[in-house]
């Protein structure tokens, strides 16, 4: 029993560190790095901050649609988790725990801004950030664990 919640408590930890990070992250991002950014693999990693007015994978959406799926997913979310907490399932604990971090990120981001943070280009892939990487990590933690159960 002990074990599961230091395991808990290691989890909103992390999730909050990581909360700051991307928070800090974002910060320098728009107002220290220059507008053309930099490399750090050229030409194929670049940091540039962009501007992401959609959703994922940049799709367009009415503003009221996006804060609507995005609050309703986080209150959904956010009930996943405390049922997770209750039943002490850590690895579903973390897949929520990341995917509501990167979703508030970003919230946040629509809030104060009225647009997301970008900064991460790939080559091959829309521009992201690490709020993002966030989500996708919980989503495929996720699966596994569905994967890993049956």
């Amino acid at each position: 029993m002990a074990s599961k919640i230091c395991k808990i408590g290691l989890i909103i930890l992390s999730s909050f560190g990581l909360f700051v990070l991307e928070s800090i992250i974002k910060y320098t991002i728009v107002n220290k790095i220059p507008s053309q950014g930099f490399y750090l693999f050229k030409p194929i990693l670049q940091i540039i901050y962009t501007p992401n007015y959609n959703i994922a994978f940049s799709l367009p959406l009415p503003v009221i649609l996006i804060y609507f799926l995005v609050i309703s997913a986080l209150i959904f979310l956010c009930f996943l988790w405390w049922h997770n907490v209750c039943l002490g399932n850590t690895q579903l604990i973390l897949a929520n725990s990341l995917i509501i971090i990167g979703a508030t990120s970003n919230l946040i981001d629509r809030f104060m801004l009225g647009y997301v943070v970008d900064y991460i280009n790939i080559v091959i892939w829309p521009i992201f950030n690490l709020a993002d990487c966030l989500i996708v990590a919980g989503i495929t933690i996720y699966f596994l664990s569905e994967f890993k159960r049956k």
